[in-house]
């Protein structure tokens, strides 16, 4: 073996080595986590969803620049792994290549990889500009990323110069093409136009074959060391996402609704959520290492936006941090009392309640961060573990947890208003087809209670078999679960679910995107198997099927807001659409930040529950964006929306210009209802 092979095979050992050492550390604090619910289930789907957000960078481009110039750096980067393949396995031979088989595949190789690293050379161009000329706001300047983009500019300048110096002795007239070498050099030289183009450059230049020969073996082993170097420096940078991205999109949770880990077996636990790292599930911290830092997370983020203190970005980079200390705890190199600061320090406590859970983080994250799952995970801690919680819960826990409603109404009174309307019992009609689910603010809320009237009205109308459970009916425990109470909501659950299976309710009607959430997709971890349905799902379908007809004009410019819980949660946003676009008079516009990048209410995630202490108030930013379409009345298909809009209209001083309402209730002004089924 020559000398440049015994090289080679020693830095290749090192490179290797320490990188494999440096994968060990992270797999071990992966190890050392939570296991996760199954993450290679639907493998079709899985690669099918890798091959579109991973590999076709789909995500990226909801910002078309910065979305093309990752893009092509990611499909240069592909491209031109086959390269430094090549370059390696040429240290042991001059003219191997990883295409030795097919001379025609070689070649076509050559021309892809010489424009491919021009196009990678030019969006490195434009990746600085765009940092230190454009600078977005989301883009936190770092010499690690300019340290990566320069790694990477060095890989295409050096390959070029390399290509130059290679091809530059053939240029000349006495150049002996007659060896096979020289053969080989010239044909290369031919699919490559850059190295071409570089090699006539030194040929111009006048340089000597042993110039050129310096030249190119200093290019060879500055790309080979930057390559090596690239590789181990990958596991300690932000771009360690090169490494684990792909993995992570294919890992992706599938489950419908994206519902909260339950806390299986829960009585006999002695531990609940997550003060420590390695209290995360091993996906987790996967994510964490994924993280690009590239800020998207952040561009729907109500409580970025409104100058909170949790930014989605920010949390994961302070995991990200935290996680080498973490490590030598795991590997036995410290003491967990040594660490010096808690999960819960390093994440802030304000961030860890500022949550919406409207779950937009998620929607724009480039390659599938899970953000909520973490974040309920800390809020468990610190509610059943420390009970360190906003002082506004505690009043809030009590009421839940003795009245089954956040208000502390009395449950006799639960739906009273709906009886004394002559809506049936389950009890008095057990063989009603659909259970129509008050919800507590259907229940108890003056202003949520006309929009159940509205709905009970277009449902008799409608001839739709229903009842209610009256003062049987429990909280359905989704703000237990959001704000980390998951034994509150797990009795919560359990009791709805007897009650249920009592009177043999397969399917559930609901006005909130909070119920349809928890009966849809999170009663099912506890046996709780329901058709449901949320109100505008069904009353679209009944005007589809020609059972309820909106004949009469409803004069009004709408602005439809989509709930989180029913948009980005559940992918409802074409049913409500449909409902108003039915209804004759009704002039809709969307509102700039609407559908997947619609913005929260700020009641989400038991928010509606806590004061705002800091920044912008985020009912209030909702409102002024419908604004900007001029409309008069402010849609919403959510009870804690409406709640937030009514607030924000009267903070703002909107009143005389614009009305919160629900979509059932513009549906009901649109029929002529039958003089037997009319409003009371």
């Amino acid at each position: 073996m020559e000398l440049k092979g015994v090289f080679m095979l020693l830095a290749l050992a090192a490179t290797l080595g320490f990188f494999s050492y440096s994968v060990w550390l992270r797999v071990k604090l992966m190890m050392a986590a939570k296991p996760d619910h199954s993450r290679t289930d639907q493998i079709g789907k899985r690669i099918w969803d890798m091959t579109v957000v991973a590999f076709a960078q789909s995500k990226m481009f909801k910002e078309p620049l910065a979305g093309l110039m990752h893009a092509l750096i990611f499909w240069g980067f592909l491209v031109l792994l086959f390269r430094s393949v090549t370059l390696v396995g040429q240290a042991f031979s001059e003219t191997w290549t990883i295409f030795w088989f097919s001379h025609t595949l070689e070649n076509i190789y050559t021309m892809a990889k010489d424009v491919t690293e021009a196009v990678v050379l030019s969006m490195i161009i434009v990746a600085y500009v765009r940092r230190f000329v454009i600078k977005p706001w989301r883009i936190t300047l770092s010499w690690d990323a300019n340290l990566v983009l320069g790694l990477i500019g060095t890989l295409m300048i050096t390959d070029f110069l390399l290509d130059g110096a290679k091809f530059a002795p053939y240029l000349a007239p006495s150049a002996d093409l007659l060896t096979p070498l020289g053969q080989h050099l010239t044909n290369e030289m031919a699919w490559a136009p850059v190295g071409g183009a570089v090699a006539k450059l030194f040929a111009g230049m006048g340089l000597s074959v042993g110039a050129l020969a310096v030249i190119e073996e200093t290019m060879y082993w500055i790309h080979v060391g930057a390559l090596f170097f690239f590789l181990n420096y990958l596991p300690y940078s932000k771009h360690m996402h090169v490494l684990t991205a792909i993995q992570n999109v294919f890992l992706k949770n599938l489950e419908p609704g994206h519902p909260v880990r339950p806390i299986k077996d829960i009585e006999n636990q002695e531990t609940f959520g997550a003060s420590k790292l390695q209290e995360f599930t091993w996906k987790d911290i996967l994510d964490i290492y994924s993280c690009t830092e590239c800020g998207r997370c952040m561009t729907n983020c109500p409580t970025t936006l409104s100058d909170k203190t949790l930014r989605p970005k920010e949390l994961n980079e302070a995991h990200k941090h935290h996680a080498p200390k973490v490590n030598k705890v795991v590997i036995g190199k410290m003491k967990e009392e040594e660490l010096g600061e808690t999960l819960i320090d390093v994440s802030k406590w304000k961030a860890i309640w500022d949550c919406t859970t409207c779950m937009s983080c998620e929607e724009n994250c480039p390659i599938n961060i899970e953000y909520v799952g973490r974040i309920t995970e800390m809020r468990r801690y610190l509610m059943l573990m420390e009970s360190n919680i906003p002082k506004e819960l505690n009043l809030t826990m009590k009421n839940l947890e003795n009245k089954s409603n956040p208000w502390g109404l009395p449950m006799g009174d639960r739906g009273k208003w709906a009886v004394e309307m002559g809506v049936p019992t389950f009890a008095e009609n057990p063989d009603a087809e659909y259970l129509f689910y008050l919800g507590c603010a259907g229940a108890y809320d003056d202003r949520s209670i006309k929009v159940a009237k509205a709905v009970i009205q277009l449902l008799q109308e409608a001839g739709v078999s229903f009842a209610i459970l009256g003062e049987e009916e429990g909280c359905c425990g989704d703000q237990a679960r959001r704000l980390g109470n998951e034994y509150l909501f797990q009795m919560q659950a359990q009791g709805n679910i007897e009650v249920f299976k009592a009177y043999n309710i397969k399917k559930i009607i609901t006005t909130c995107p909070h119920g349809y959430q928890s009966f849809k997709n999170e009663y099912p971890q506890f046996g709780g198997n329901y058709e449901v349905f949320h109100h505008t799902e069904l009353l679209a379908k009944l005007v589809q099927e020609g059972k309820l007809k909106p004949t009469k004009s409803v004069q009004s410019k709408i602005s439809f807001h989509d709930s989180c819980y029913l948009g980005r949660y559940n992918n409802i946003y074409d049913q409500p659409r449909q409902l108003l676009d039915a209804i004759p008079g009704v002039n809709r516009v969307e509102m700039e930040r609407s559908r997947e990048t619609g913005f929260c209410c700020g009641g989400g995630g038991g928010r509606i529950w806590m004061e705002e202490h800091d920044g912008k108030r985020i009912n209030q930013m909702r409102v002024d964006q419908a604004m900007e379409g001029n409309p008069d009345t402010l849609v919403s298909a959510c009870p804690f929306c409406l709640m937030m809009f009514k607030d924000g209209i009267n903070e703002k001083g909107y009143e005389d210009k614009i009305k919160a309402r629900d979509i059932a209730e513009i549906l009901a002004d649109s029929i002529e209802f039958k003089p037997t089924k009319a409003a009371e």
